[in-house]
């Protein structure tokens, strides 16, 4: 008997993704749950303005380049995060290709976050942000990608 290919497609921002599993021409929550990083201002990420500077010779002063984008990180965890989650069903066999759309830079961000074996099951990748469409703007949107 054949057994049909389980899809995951995993569609990502910076701060928010969610997972579906891809059957025909619909697609189905996965986990039931929206995954959203935490979006903080950046002052509660660290210092929002860089430290000051005294020259030793005279009196000028100047600012210090912060040495973190704190917003890049956090989304670069958020990233990280997500792809603990992939890892684990891919350990657990819970699907059999992964469908991955998401902004350029998040998506350079997960695939460095992605094991050699879970990069493998890649059937595509999409790089744009649609992290706003509903489920079944997605699955259209799906049917004309793919």
């Amino acid at each position: 008997m054949f057994k049909q290919k389980k899809t995951w497609v995993l569609v990502a921002d910076g701060a928010r993704a969610r997972i579906f599993v891809k059957n025909y021409r619909k697609i189905d929550h996965v986990m039931g749950q929206d995954f959203v990083g935490e979006n903080l201002k950046e002052s509660e990420l660290g210092t929002s303005k860089p430290g000051r500077g005294y020259e030793s010779a005279n009196p000028a002063r100047h600012a210090y380049q912060p040495r973190n984008d704190w917003h890049q990180f956090q989304k670069q965890l958020f990233a990280k995060e997500l792809c603990d989650i992939i890892e684990k069903a891919h350990e657990n066999s819970e699907f059999d290709e992964l469908i991955i759309i998401s902004p350029p830079k998040t998506l350079g961000d997960i695939r460095g976050h992605l094991g050699k074996q879970t990069l493998a099951k890649v059937t595509a990748e999409i790089p744009k942000d649609i992290t706003k469409l509903s489920e079944h703007e997605l699955a259209s949107f799906l049917e004309r990608e793919l």
